[in-house]
């Protein structure tokens, strides 16, 4: 049997952003909420698709090697850059509240 490393090691929330991806296709998220550490590795996500639906994810997610984002997030002005994407930080606050909506909506959706 293979044994796959864990999840990398992250420190403790440093800042949240959001982004927008303009030219994303139909079956890729749109927005994109997440709670970074200092080194700007994603802890938790949220992804928004085009059809409102919410997905939550972190390193507790038994699939998190799919869909957990892969490395460091660029500084919000490299993000800005290209067309395709608008990027901004977001309070602790913000990025709660989209999280619960999305944890919410796992949860009506495996009793729906």
């Amino acid at each position: 049997m293979i044994k796959f490393p864990g999840p990398p090691p992250v420190g403790p929330a440093d800042s949240y952003f959001h982004a927008v991806w303009i030219d994303a296709q139909e079956d890729e998220p749109i927005e994109w909420f997440d709670e970074l550490d200092a080194s700007r590795l994603s802890i938790r996500c949220v992804r928004k698709y085009r059809d409102g639906r919410l997905e939550a994810y972190s390193y507790a997610s038994g699939n998190w090697r799919d869909v957990m984002p892969e490395g460091s997030f660029p500084p919000l002005a490299v993000i800005n850059r290209d067309p395709q994407f608008v990027a901004k930080e977001i309070s602790k606050s913000e990025f709660e509240f989209v999280w619960d909506q999305a944890k919410r909506s796992a949860i009506d959706q495996r009793m729906g």
